[in-house]
């Protein structure tokens, strides 16, 4: 079959269609059209938009263009001279997100060892392994800054301002790769990595960082950065100078009671502050607000979960989407590396479940029982898709 950019086409409101349909505002363009013809999609016009008939039988997938494929992801890549803090934990959250949404076959990291700091080396790497082991994100390959090297030749001896160092000359641009003192840049580090890994690679980093990757992608096209929004705490930047940091340790110390010490779930409401909005925006954590449903994105996917266990729905992993609606948002999601297209798909799902169980109670019914399963079972999928747990109890 002929496939298409998804971004071309939607999805007819539900307020408008009973059932799955595809649509174009207005006319079909030429793409669109020839697409239409070419699959023999029947349509059906209106003055405002163009209706295209999809099959039951067509999988979305074969019908639209495939996302952009990488080998790896570079995402979570802490310095090890300070203790994680939320803005390393949104880091995890997001690099686990990026690998279950299937953007990248692997993920590696690059730990910070060079810099003396606040912790000794050995204790915050048992930290960072049991904040890995937790949240069950483990990169398939680790690496420490002080063991990267470089065996290009692009390194060159410094002249002028840059006597003593060893430089990368992009352009116009020279870049520091080796310190005076004998201690590598981030940016030797990244060039290592990108020749060691050889392979269309993502990185997901801070959007201050956006210019170092502009540099890299120019020596290595087959890289690309995303620049993540920053992580604030009532709308204030995180800062360890300004004393307003909160390390992982706390923030799960500081919730942990009001949801029964269960580390999956205090990941699931964590990520949820962090998927709702596209990566490049900044968080802002509402600690006062992270206990109720109604403002805890994270916390009402869980729930739902957990109401419809505790009714005596079976909790169950399938293998892709029954629903079409959430079929074309994770496709969708995964087509424009934005994973909150898909957590927004889950929170409209979560909501037609919990208002068509309002008057579809599920004791003494096994129709309804089988009909919230479906559900369920998708709602579940989807939180995969996302490295979300599935919650039996909240």
């Amino acid at each position: 079959m002929m496939k298409i950019d998804i971004n071309k086409i939607k999805v007819v409101p539900k307020s408008i269609s009973n059932g799955f349909n595809l649509c174009v505002y207005g006319k079909p363009d030429h793409d669109v059209q020839e697409w239409i013809n070419y699959n023999s999609f029947h349509i059906s016009s209106t003055d405002k938009f163009t209706n295209i008939i999809i099959s039951s039988e067509i999988k979305l997938s074969d019908i639209f263009l495939d996302a952009k494929q990488f080998e790896w992801m570079d995402g979570f890549s802490p310095n090890l001279n300070k203790k994680l803090h939320i803005g390393h934990f949104s880091n995890l959250v997001i690099s686990k997100t990026f690998k279950s949404l299937g953007v990248c076959k692997k993920a590696v990291s690059i730990y910070g060892d060079t810099l003396e700091g606040e912790v000794k080396i050995k204790d915050a790497l048992l930290s960072l392994n049991n904040h890995q082991k937790n949240f069950q994100f483990i990169p398939d390959k680790s690496l420490m800054a002080s063991q990267v090297k470089y065996y290009g030749n692009l390194l060159k001896n410094g002249t002028g301002d840059y006597e003593g160092t060893q430089i990368f000359e992009i352009g116009e641009e020279k870049i520091v790769g080796i310190k005076s003192n004998g201690q590598t840049s981030y940016f030797y580090q990244d060039v290592s990595l990108a020749e060691l890994l050889s392979a269309p690679t993502l990185y997901l980093t801070g959007k201050e960082q956006t210019n170092h990757f502009e540099m890299l992608k120019r020596l290595f096209p087959n890289t690309q950065h995303i620049g993540l929004g920053l992580v604030k705490i009532s709308g204030i930047k995180m800062s360890s100078r300004m004393g307003n940091v909160i390390l992982i340790d706390e923030f799960i110390d500081q919730v942990k009671e009001s949801f029964n010490n269960d580390l999956q779930l205090i990941y699931n409401v964590f990520a949820g502050y962090i998927l709702k909005s596209n990566p490049e925006v900044d968080k802002i954590i509402n600690l006062d607000m992270i206990n109720n449903p109604k403002n805890s994105a994270g916390l009402y996917l869980s729930y739902t979960m957990a109401r419809l266990s505790s009714a005596g729905c079976e909790l169950k992993l399938s293998d892709n989407f029954i629903s079409r609606e959430l079929e074309f948002v994770y496709l969708k999601a995964k087509s424009n590396l934005k994973p909150n297209i898909l957590f927004e798909g889950l929170i409209e799902h979560c909501k037609d479940i919990n208002s068509l169980y309002v008057n579809n109670r599920i004791k003494n019914s096994d129709e309804n029982r089988k009909m919230f399963e479906l559900k369920l079972s998708d709602l579940i999928y989807g939180c995969s898709k996302l490295g979300l747990f599935t919650i039996k109890k909240v």
